[in-house]
């Protein structure tokens, strides 16, 4: 690999990790305002603000990704390989979910602009694919990432998800609880 090509390659390293991290945090922030769990440490207004920021440096670090594989000389991808689904020669299946997580992760995020047009259960059912494409981001770093067999990002991953899913559960059974339960009839006497 040439100087400039091994560089872009370590950006593009770079970038797609701390995508991923940036990634998932936005969710883990977006779990946190889904529930009450992170009232007493700030405010809502805070978590908000931060959410939206970690989506937009999400999609800005995946843009760096993108661009960076373009220059990259050893693997030689194209506009078509980092923007068509399936299309890369490298790894096709592997790249094509990191292409799709892309496409969801534009949609999610612009979703914060359209909420109030598309109202509140509009905007909740799509920001509802945040889950599929953390999980289309998960299995493309696992699959196509070069550092994916090493522990720390094991660890990195391993984290990830261990974050994800216990704010998951904790919204699941949060939700559960604060539903209304039915009257059962008194019984006749």
């Amino acid at each position: 690999m040439s100087r400039p090509s091994a560089a872009l390659w370590q950006l593009s390293r770079a970038a797609g990790v701390t995508a991923y991290l940036a990634l998932t945090l936005a969710v883990a922030f977006g779990l946190l305002l889904s529930t009450r769990l992170a009232e007493r440490w700030s405010s809502r207004a805070l978590r908000v603000d931060l959410h939206r920021w970690l989506s937009s440096v999400t999609l800005l670090l995946l843009g760096a990704h993108a661009a960076a594989l373009l220059g990259d000389s050893f693997l030689r991808f194209d506009a078509l390989d980092v923007l068509v689904p399936f299309a890369a020669r490298y790894r096709p299946f592997a790249v094509g979910l990191g292409i799709l997580a892309a496409y969801a992760a534009v949609v999610v995020h612009a979703s914060f602009a359209l909420r109030s047009r598309i109202g509140a259960r509009a905007w909740r059912t799509l920001h509802y694919a945040s889950f599929g494409l953390y999980a289309l981001a998960t299995a493309h770093g696992l699959l196509a990432g070069s550092d994916a067999a090493l522990p720390w990002m094991r660890g990195a991953y391993l984290a990830s998800l261990g974050l994800v899913a216990v704010l998951t559960g904790y919204r699941v059974v949060a939700a559960r609880s604060d539903r209304p339960r039915e009257m059962s009839p008194t019984p006749q006497r």
